[in-house]
C-alpha cells in the first residue's frame, strides 16, 4: 500500500468512532473545489468553508473507468433525474459501513429518478497509474458489502479534478442528469434514515 493510503489506514484505527477516514490532504486547486457540509465527526480543511465555493463541474466533462475496465463518462448521469456520487475508500471503515444502506436506497429511490454511484478514492498508485491489485480489493469489497450499484475508479480526468479535493472519506457529491453539482458536497458516513432525508431534500430541489 502507498505511503498515503498507509497514513490513511493509520488515521482510521486511531480514529474509529468518527464517521470520515482522513487522508493526505492535497494542496486545493481553486478551479476544482467544492463546497461541502460536514456530518457528526466528519473531517473538515481549513482550505474549505461551508458554502464559500460553487459547483466546480468536475462531473459535467469527464473520463474514468469502472471496476471492470470499461470506460465511463459524463453519459452515466443522463437516465437519471438526481445521483448521489458516494466517494470510498477501501481502508475506510466508515465507508464500508455505510455502503449496505447506500445499496438499499439506490433500489428504493431508482423509481424515484435517483441513481446511486461510487468512486473508490484508493485505486491508483503514486504514478497516478491504475492499481490492479486495489481494483480487486475495490470489487471485492463491493461485493462482500452488498453494493451492487455502479463504482468508478478514481481514474481518467478525475485525478487531477476530483482526487485533490477529496481530504476525507467518505464524501457524496449529488449531480443532476448533465453532470452539474447540486447543493454541497457531504462530508462523513450516514445512516440509512439520515441519506434518505437528504435525498429526499436534495431530489426536490431539482423536480
Amino acid at each position: 500500500m502507498k505511503k498515503r493510503y498507509r497514513i490513511a489506514l493509520a488515521a482510521c484505527m486511531t480514529a474509529a468512532a468518527l464517521t470520515a477516514c482522513q487522508g493526505k490532504a492535497a494542496e486545493p486547486d481553486a478551479s476544482a473545489a467544492v463546497s461541502e457540509k460536514t456530518g457528526t465527526g466528519a473531517s473538515e480543511t481549513k482550505e474549505k468553508k461551508q458554502g464559500e465555493k460553487e459547483s466546480s463541474g468536475v462531473f459535467e466533462s469527464f473520463t474514468a473507468q469502472d471496476l471492470d475496465g470499461n470506460q465511463v463518462d459524463e453519459t452515466i448521469f443522463e437516465d437519471a433525474e438526481l445521483t448521489m456520487i458516494n466517494v470510498w475508500g477501501t481502508f475506510c471503515t466508515p465507508c464500508l459501513e455505510e455502503m449496505p444502506d447506500l445499496a438499499e436506497l439506490n433500489r428504493e429511490y431508482q423509481e424515484k429518478g435517483v441513481q446511486i454511484i461510487g468512486i473508490c478514492s484508493d485505486t491508483i498508485n503514486a504514478d497516478k497509474e491504475l492499481d490492479e491489485a486495489q481494483l480487486e480489493k475495490a470489487r471485492e469489497l463491493a461485493e462482500q458489502t452488498g453494493a451492487d450499484y455502479p463504482h468508478i475508479a478514481m481514474s481518467g480526468t478525475l485525478v487531477d479534478t476530483l482526487l485533490p479535493q477529496v481530504m476525507a472519506v467518505p464524501m457524496t457529491i449529488f449531480v443532476d442528469s448533465e453532470g452539474t453539482q447540486v447543493g454541497t458536497a457531504y462530508m462523513g458516513a450516514r445512516d440509512k434514515e439520515g441519506w434518505a432525508g437528504i435525498l429526499d431534500e436534495v431530489l426536490a430541489s431539482v423536480q
